[in-house]
């Protein structure tokens, strides 16, 4: 029996993270999950994504992170840690959180 609209493809694969879900519960040790897919872009345009699961690890502050550049992947030479993004993500938080209520504040009104 012949496969329905059989046809043959040409693309390419690859690996990627898709989304980093950061679960920080109040008095237990924080932990990272990194989701991974498989993207197939294929020659027509179209891409064809796999769920491959997740990668999860628990918080070490002091671990070390070798930087990448993202646009290459090529390693800069430079290292962080899970401490140092720790705070960066934090930082960003709190910037964001202290953006979203002075922007709720109301204004005095103007007394003429």
């Amino acid at each position: 029996m012949s496969d329905y609209k059989e046809s043959t493809v040409a693309g390419t694969a690859w690996q990627r993270c898709c989304q980093i879900v950061i679960d920080n519960p109040r008095g237990a040790v924080p932990s990272v999950r990194f989701e991974e897919e498989e993207v197939l872009a294929l020659a027509d345009g179209r891409e064809i994504k796999r769920s491959l699961g997740a990668l999860a690890l628990p918080f070490d502050p002091a671990q070390e992170i070798p930087l990448r550049d993202p646009a290459t992947g090529e390693l800069t030479g430079d290292l962080t840690t899970y401490g140092a993004a720790y705070a960066l993500l934090y930082s960003a938080y709190m910037a964001a959180a202290e953006a979203r209520d002075a922007a709720l504040v109301a204004p005095a009104p103007v007394v003429p």
